[in-house]
């Protein structure tokens, strides 16, 4: 008798706890990415408040195949729920169509697919990415109404991204409903900051007048803004500067005048959220196909109020 509760008692402990813990894989684009990296700071912060909940982060390292080979170790390690944040925005057909097939939740975060469809298994959670570059350019585009002609750069992230694309086309939206502005020049920075100063210095050293530099990103913005001030502009007077994210670099830098304006994009709340849902994805609830995270303006009005978020 006290074999057989032995026994029991053994394959019980086998069992728990971390048997039956919610295995969540986590692909992350780029972890040396400053908005990323912040991004996965908040996932690791929000998990803390499921127990139960193990994170296996893996960085993609910018690399298509990468991600998808990622996504393949989780679903042959038979994890609970998958988190992406996309590679490219444009190459993630066939991660969902490997998640749909094994059947296990699969969430994006951050970065929308434009070649999946979401629904039947395939979520998204983020902001809607239009929505920025209105914001930005149409605080930009109410600084210059009274000038009579006003020259736009326009600083994008990479091109495989829908970020990119969709920023810099509501910038565009914008500056085409005003008839002195024009944009003479866009090219990508990466969404790094380095490559933004390198830009934006040659844009400066080949001559181009600029009135107005807008970036995709704060990064990139921040660059850019090195790069006037080293040439002898200022930012403000000169070239009017706008990023976005609104993240603490973007915050002190409308702080000290290196940037005009950025927009915020709430990381936290995209995080927390994409646990939230992984969590109840893990024991079959609805979730939304599509969870947009509204942005928000920033401007050296209201910086203060976005310091804690």
């Amino acid at each position: 008798m006290m074999k057989k509760i032995i026994l029991l008692s053994l394959a019980l402990i086998s069992l728990s706890p971390s048997a039956f813990a919610l295995q969540v894989g986590v692909s992350i684009a780029q972890m040396d990415d400053v908005f990323l990296s912040r991004l996965r700071g908040y996932v690791i912060e929000r998990s803390k408040t499921y127990p139960d909940m193990k994170l296996q982060f893996e960085d993609a390292q910018g690399a298509v195949d990468k991600q998808l080979s990622q996504v393949q170790n989780f679903i042959n390690a038979k994890v609970d729920v998958i988190i992406v944040n996309p590679v490219d925005t444009q190459g993630t057909k066939n991660v969902s169509d490997a998640a749909r097939a094994a059947k296990i939740p699969l969430i994006y975060l951050n970065r929308m697919p434009s070649d999946s469809e979401m629904g039947n298994g395939v979520s998204y959670i983020g902001s809607n990415e239009i929505e920025a570059g209105r914001l930005q350019m149409q605080y930009l585009a109410d600084r210059v109404k009274d000038r009579p002609s006003v020259n736009v750069a326009i600083m994008k992230g990479l091109l495989s991204n829908d970020a990119t694309r969709f920023r810099t086309q509501g910038a565009k939206e914008i500056i085409a409903k005003h008839p002195n502005m024009h944009v003479v020049i866009e090219d990508t920075a990466k969404w790094m900051r380095e490559d933004g100063m390198n830009l934006m210095n040659n844009w400066i050293l080949s001559g181009d007048k600029i009135d107005i530099l807008s970036a995709n990103a704060d990064e990139m913005a921040i660059g850019a803004a090195m790069a006037i001030k080293s040439n002898g502009m200022k930012i403000g007077k000169d070239i009017l500067v706008g990023g976005t994210d609104g993240g603490p670099n973007g915050l002190q830098s409308i702080k000290a005048g290196l940037l005009t304006v950025t927009v915020f994009q709430d990381a936290k709340s995209q995080a927390y959220g994409a646990v939230d849902m992984a969590e109840k994805a893990s024991k079959g609830e609805s979730i939304k196909d599509i969870n947009f995270i509204p942005f928000q303006l920033v401007t050296p009005e209201n910086y203060q109020n976005f310091m804690t978020k």
